[in-house]
């Protein structure tokens, strides 16, 4: 049947075939897949070459596991499947290529795969011979039936995978089996129309073809020799193709072609048939493609002979000339790394062929003088002007080259490389001699001069980037020229020489000279951008022959003070002393980073510590602050500045300048004027750094000093905070709280200093006291509670958390609970600061010791407060009802979990008392501890589990549990509260079932419920409608938990009612408080959502009325489906009956398309949709948490949703009737909205159901297929056996379920369709899953073959809504029939006769 599905047409059919036989080969026995194998060939050599990609993917994988399965017995098949299987493995489509060489490597392991191709080689070559040179796009395919444009594609594929193929033959087989092959290919390539292919108009045929001609040339090079000329034409005269496809493959062929066939320029035209287009191609940059072109052009310069490269001169020069030109293209100058491919073939190529041309003949020197007067400073020169050129590897090359033309000079090798140094030099000289010497120098220029003479002087400069470039070179180079010479002085200095310096003195006289015609434009003429060049020079090069050439020789020697003698030769420093510090001076200067740098240049020059630490002394006495600033800001961003610089830093001149600036600072700051911009800009960040800062754990000053500046901010918060009018000092306050933090956060063990300790309480003072007493912003308290937070920190981190008498927290601690008993400290500091920061801190850490004991704590809070007039601020300020209270009750839970069982014992007592606003706001008290205490007893967080006592579990449930959870649900029937009602959504079901409520029942009310059950349901279900949203979700969740209980008691009472009953089938109510509950809200509904349309979406304004009576029908008939899911089939089909009648699942549907949004995607997704598929409310579940705030208006629509999809679920064959009963309009809106929303995410789980089911059938096996949509059945008895494949619709559940015969054996034709109704009928038409109607229908054929007889009404054993038995007889006939098909008998055809033999049934 499978096989036979896979020779059809269709694409869809073909690959649903392939994966079920992909699953069958998966599961079936090996005896039964073997049986397979003499038709497998012939298919597999169809299907593997199908049009469509996905089909031939799936059929690599199902060839997989055939070959798991049968392994050796493949054997006898191999030569007739080997061909098209080496064909697939070349596929153009890369998932099915792989899945091809994942079966061929389960087939035959990496050693044997050589062995198993030569096997089967002619009939492998056979195939590819015939799709090489005789199949067409109309043989292939069938003219009449395939349309053109799909032939021509399969065509071209085949044609692809063939060269590709024959090239991976090649490659596979040994070489005593390419011999036996050599006459058999050279039949192949002897073909014109082989030879045609390297002019093909695909450009995937071309590059196969290629790849092939380069694997000849390497594996079989006898063939190409002798088809020289064919193969000289076909590769070097295309050398201008520059498709992506071509090139790489074109270019290995090329270079192949060169080395294989030497005498090949015999065979084209160099001059008139390759050069040019290689000129042009060039020109253009490659055309985009200079990363696979350009590493080519060494080898291929490399390989051509004399006469080709006759005159040298010539050659060289246009070909280094076009090389270079393609900088100019559009592609190499907006991409580096095409820059960069371009830049390294024309540094490798020009050393190469000076390394060809390195005599003293006057030709040879012509071409020396050539490469570097008119391509290689024409190329710097270029550079110069082109930032993206200067950051490429030019530089790096250049650098590298003079290195190797070095060591050929130390070799004393020959004259000409000390020649062409001298020549480049020169050159070099007058290239940046005529930059610099012009006073509207380009700055481009000057930093490009820069870099190149950095990077020549330290190689290391360059990017990590183009030093791996370079080493990717390397492969480019065959290994047949390693011995021609031009390899290892190319690649030689940049392994072993990359970090040696230049030897000789041309880089430095450079500099020199550049250096001292830069000076002549800074000092006369004041050029900023000259003053720039000379920084990054002397950065590069701090040696004192360049400061000496920047002094002149008539200027006089500046007087020095008498520490600065010893130090009177050293040009660096005089330089620094006259030049430098003036410039540094100068008050119209606004940039003075680079001056910096020129600093630690002339620093470099000296050569003891204590030298430097002079100069730096002499010079930052004078300096302004911003440029102390930077200079310790550069000291500390590097290790080698910051190792300079360390003595100054922590010496008395630094330290005694920062202490002096931080006591103008504080003096300034609480004056209230204001200092100067430099005072403000500059001098708080550089207290900051000072202080924050650290070199090998010690701070960056002087300790000493570090002690005197936190001693002045200590005074100074200490003044402020005692003054009465701290307006003016906001910024003061803000720069010292800064200060303050980063200092705490960012140098260890600051707290043993007893000023930082005195510092940081005075910061908390600050933060506890009221405002209106201390002027302090918002954004100002913040700023003090981060810096006070931070200390704690460190303290606690660092120090420990120590509350011995005389340490911090102590003193903090005595200071608040003297401050408790005062007037200023108001309710809002307390409560911001002491109850939220402090007790939270310090009860964790026993904060006193006088406060150890943990329940005098309370009294002693109470005798507090009492003092401090709580009652009388009570009624005043709410703000302190919640945050006192919310204190208190949660800082010791053993003796509050006593408070809680005494204060619900009192209050259940008496429930008058709950009007008084105190004891409200104590039950809300209560509740919030109980929820927390359900949370942690009902997960406890990781770790915390095994430090408790182990008694503490057992005693919260045996002894709190019950009888809290008991007097809370009372006391929610006499004042419904939201937080009763969250703290009782812990209860356990048990005490529900066993709740002591007093009774309430309903008149007229039938149930089997017992009487707490039905007590509680009666009681709890009308406060779904309550006017409060919090409320309502706690009952929700309340009686969510009794549901799964309820339908145990209707089930006894059915089974009992159908024994006697004997009219129509028979109708129970769902839980009646709950129908009552929908019964009322559905008029309120129908009022509230009438003027919508079915399909429009209505706005639901949160929290308003509407919104109250919607959630809780809503919420009613999530229970009702929680419901539903529990019962069992028969007493679902009578549930269902009675909503039928009722018409309550209609009305809501009805409702359900007005209150789910068209596009009911989960709002804040990004825009542009990713792989993944988008989240709705149908794939997302809703958290129904009372406390719930944000996202309400989003809460009914996705409630509707996740109503509707529980509907679908549970329900299906009542949605689908209603469905059927729909008008045209909503008819098409439900189908439209339920196949694109719903069906995909509800057919998903329903088959994850059935294969995660562990539900086992005697004599049935399920399968379910998620990419088909599928569940097959297996059933089989004895000999019989019977295969049934049931598909979902795309609508599904909507659509009807399709139920498709397998296979059979042993069951009659009539029988068979007897069964397939009934199970059609079944699923059809029953509320439940597919398993429950796959079990339904098994037990009807199990009955079958137990001898109960068809109903012959509606020929079935059990009935397909009430599941009963044939029981009632005609005493005539004796046939037995269901008594409800027998009622719907008479009533339809108004007789009392018997169905089978008429006559009358008594």
């Amino acid at each position: 049947m499978v096989l036979r599905k896979l020779s059809k047409r269709d694409a869809v059919t073909k690959l649903k075939a392939v994966q079920e036989f992909g699953a069958m080969c998966q599961e079936r026995q090996p005896d039964v897949v073997k049986g397979v194998l003499p038709y497998w060939p012939r298919i597999y050599c169809r299907i593997s070459m199908d049009h469509d990609r996905r089909v031939r993917e799936a059929t690599q994988q199902a060839f997989e596991q055939l070959v798991l399965k049968v392994k050796r017995n493949l054997a006898p098949y191999l030569k007739s499947i080997m061909g098209h299987w080496l064909i697939s493995q070349c596929d153009t489509y890369s998932p099915a290529a792989s899945a091809a060489s994942a079966a061929f490597q389960a087939a035959f392991p990496l050693n044997k795969q050589p062995e198993a191709i030569s096997f089967c080689k002619d009939e492998v070559l056979n195939v590819l011979q015939d799709n090489l040179l005789k199949e067409t796009a109309d043989t292939l395919s069938d003219p009449q039936s395939v349309p053109e444009e799909e032939r021509e594609a399969k065509y071209i594929r085949l044609l692809t995978c063939s060269l590709l193929a024959l090239k991976r033959l090649l490659n596979i087989l040994p070489d005593q089996d390419r011999e036996l092959l050599k006459e058999r290919l050279t039949q192949l390539i002897t073909q014109g129309k082989f030879w045609k292919y390297s002019k093909h108009k695909t450009p995937q045929i071309r590059g196969a073809f290629f790849e092939l001609i380069a694997t000849m040339c390497a594996d079989a090079p006898q063939l190409i020799q002798a088809e020289a000329a064919r193969a000289c034409s076909a590769v070097l005269l295309s050398i201008d193709d520059t498709d992506p496809v071509v090139l790489p493959p074109l270019w290995e062929a090329v270079l192949h072609i060169l080395s294989c066939i030497d005498n090949c320029w015999t065979h084209v035209s160099a001059r008139k048939g390759v050069m040019p287009k290689l000129w042009v191609l060039l020109k253009e940059g490659g055309q985009g493609l200079a990363t696979s072109l350009h590493p080519n052009l060494l080898p291929f310069i490399s390989k051509l002979p004399a006469e080709v490269t006759q005159p040298n001169l010539e050659f060289s020069r246009t070909f280094l000339t076009s090389v270079i030109q393609g900088l100019s293209s559009d592609r190499a100058t907006s991409s580096p790394s095409e820059s960069a491919a371009i830049i390294f073939a024309t540094m490798e190529c020009l050393r190469f062929i000076i390394l060809q041309n390195a005599g003293d003949e006057q030709e040879q020197r012509n071409i020396q003088n050539m490469l570097i007067s008119e391509q290689l400073l024409p190329l710097i020169d270029r550079a110069l002007g082109n930032p993206s050129l200067q950051t490429g590897p030019l530089f790096p090359q250049v650098s590298d080259m003079l290195l190797s033309w070095e060591k050929w000079v130390a070799g004393k090798e020959t004259p000409t490389f000390q020649r062409l140094l001298s020549d480049f030099w020169e050159g070099l000289g007058h290239l940046c001699t005529t930059y610099v010497d012009c006073e509207e120098a380009k700055q481009t220029a000057l930093e490009g001069i820069a870099s190149l003479l950095q990077i020549m002087h330290n190689p290391n400069s360059a990017s990590k980037q183009t030093k791996k470039k370079k080493t990717v070179k390397v492969c480019f180079t065959d290994k047949e020229d390693r011995g021609q010479g031009e390899e290892p002085p190319r690649e030689t200095p940049v392994v072993e020489e990359q970090h040696c310096p230049l030897r000789n003195g041309h880089l430095l006289d450079l500099v020199c000279q550049l250096a001292e015609l830069n000076m002549v434009y800074v000092s006369d003429r004041e050029s900023e951008r000259h003053l720039r060049f000379l920084s990054q020079l002397l950065g590069a090069f701090p040696s004192p022959q360049v400061f000496q050439v920047l002094l002149r020789p008539e200027e006089m020697k500046p007087e020095m003070g008498p520490e600065l003698r010893p130090l009177a030769e050293s040009t660096a420093v005089y330089f620094l002393l006259q030049r430098v510090t003036v410039w540094l001076k100068q008050d119209d200067r606004k940039d003075t980073d680079f001056l910096v740098d020129m600093v630690f240049s002339s620093l470099q020059c000296c050569s003891s510590s204590d030298d430097k630490t002079l100069i730096l002394n002499h010079i930052s006495r004078d300096l302004n602050w911003s440029v102390t600033l930077q200079l310790i800001e550069k000291a500390c961003a590097d290790p080698v500045r910051l190792g300079v610089c360390v003595s100054w830093l922590r010496g008395p001149v630094l330290g005694e300048r920062l202490v002096g600036l931080a006591g103008e600072l504080c003096v300034m700051g609480l004056r209230g004027s204001s200092s100067s911009s430099s005072h403000h800009a500059h001098g708080w960040p550089l207290i900051s750094l000072a202080l924050s800062q650290q070199h090998n754990n010690e701070p960056l000053i002087g300790k000493a000093y570090v002690k005197q500046i936190i001693d002045e901010l200590h005074a100074t918060l200490s003044e402020a905070k005692g003054m009465s009018d701290a307006g003016n000092m906001e910024p003061l306050l803000t720069f010292i709280s800064d200060v303050a933090a980063t200092f705490f956060s960012s140098v260890k063990g600051c707290l043993l200093l007893a000023s930082a300790e005195e510092l940081l309480m005075t910061v908390f003072q600050l933060c506890a006291q009221n405002q209106i007493f201390t002027h302090l912003s918002d954004a100002l308290l913040l700023k003090l509670q981060h810096a006070y937070t931070a200390g704690i920190q460190s303290l606690i981190t660092h120090l420990g958390a120590g509350a011995t008498k005389g340490t911090l927290l102590h003193n903090i601690g005595l200071w608040v609970k003297s401050q408790l008993l005062t007037i200023p400290l108001t309710v809002k500091s307390v409560t911001n600061t002491c109850f939220n920061v402090v007790s939270e801190i310090f009860y964790g850490l026993q904060w006193c010791e006088e406060m150890e004991l943990s329940p005098p704590m309370v009294s002693e809070y109470h005798k507090l407060l009492q003092t401090w007039s709580l009652e009388q601020r009570i009624h005043n300020d709410s703000l302190i009802q919640t945050t006192l209270f919310d204190t208190l009750f949660t800082r010791s839970s053993h003796s509050l979990q006593h408070v809680i069982v005494c204060f619900s014992q009192t209050a259940s007592e008496n429930s008058s008392m709950f009007w008084n606003p105190w004891v409200q706001l104590f039950v809300c008290a209560n509740c919030e501890l109980i929820v927390r205490l359900s949370e942690f007893f009902t997960s406890p967080p990781a770790g915390v589990q095994e430090q408790l006592p182990p008694e503490l579990n057992s005693e919260w449930k045996e002894f709190f549990l019950e009888g809290i959870h008991n007097l809370l649900l009372s006391l929610l029937i006499k004042i419904p509260g939201e937080a009763v009602g969250e703290a009782l959504t812990y209860i356990p079901v048990e005490l529900l079932t066993q709740n002591k409520l007093p009774p309430r029942f309903v008149a007229d009310q039938r149930s089997s419920l017992p009487e707490p059950l039905q007590t509680l349901l009666n009681t709890l279900s009308p406060l779904l409608l309550f006017k409060a949203r919090p409320l309502q979700l706690a009952v929700y969740h309340i009686l969510h938990k009794v549901m799964p209980l309820l339908p145990e008691s209707d089930s006894e009472s059915a089974s009992a009612k159908s024994d006697d009953e004997d009219g129509e089938e028979p109708c129970l109510s769902p839980p009646a408080a709950l129908m009552s509950i929908l019964s009322a809200t559905e008029e309120l509904l129908e009022n509230i959502l009438g003027g919508v349309q079915v399909g429009e979406f209505a706005v639901v304004q949160p929290l308003s009325m509407e919104h109250c009576f919607i959630l809780g029908y809503l919420l009613a008939w999530k229970l009702l489906f929680t419901f539903f899911k529990a019962s069992s089939s028969h007493l679902r089909a009578q549930y269902s009956l009675h909503l039928k009648k009722t018409r309550s699942l209609h009305k809501l549907l009805l409702h359900l398309f007005r209150l789910m949004p068209e596009n009911p995607s989960v709002p804040g997704q990004p825009a542009e949709p990713s792989g993944k598929e988008p989240k709705t409310f149908f794939t997302e579940s809703l958290s129904l948490a009372p406390r719930k705030t944000d996202g309400l208006q989003f809460e009914v629509p996705h409630l509707a949703c996740l109503v509707y999809y529980g509907a679908l679920k549970d329900l299906p064959a009542m949605v689908r009737l209603w469905w059927n009963s729909q008008e045209k309009r909503v008819f098409s809106t439900v189908d439209k909205f339920t196949s694109k929303y719903v069906s995909g995410v509800l057919s998903a789980q329903e088959i994850a159901s059935v294969q995660s089911s562990t539900q086992t059938f005697e004599n049935m096996m399920v399968k379910a297929r998620s990419a088909t949509r599928e569940v097959i059945a297996t059933y089989s008895v004895d000999d019989i056996f019977i295969e049934l494949v049931i598909q979902l619709p795309q609508n599904y559940p909507l659509g009807s379920i399709s139920v498709e015969s397998g296979r059979r054996v042993g069951v009659a034709v009539q029988q068979w369709r007897n069964w397939m109704l009934q199970l059609s009928t079944y699923l059809t038409h029953q509320n439940g899953s597919i398993l429950e109607g796959l079990s339904l229908w098994k037990n009807n054929v199990d009955k079958r073959f137990e001898g109960v007889e068809d109903c012959m009404i509606c020929f079935s054993v059990i009935h397909g809504s009430n599941y009963s038995l044939p029981k009632k007889a005609c005493r005539t006939c004796k046939k037995k029939f269901h008594s409800a098909c027998l009622y719907k008998w008479f009533t339809s055809s108004n007789k009392s006769t018997c169905p089978l033999c008429r006559e009358t049934f008594f």
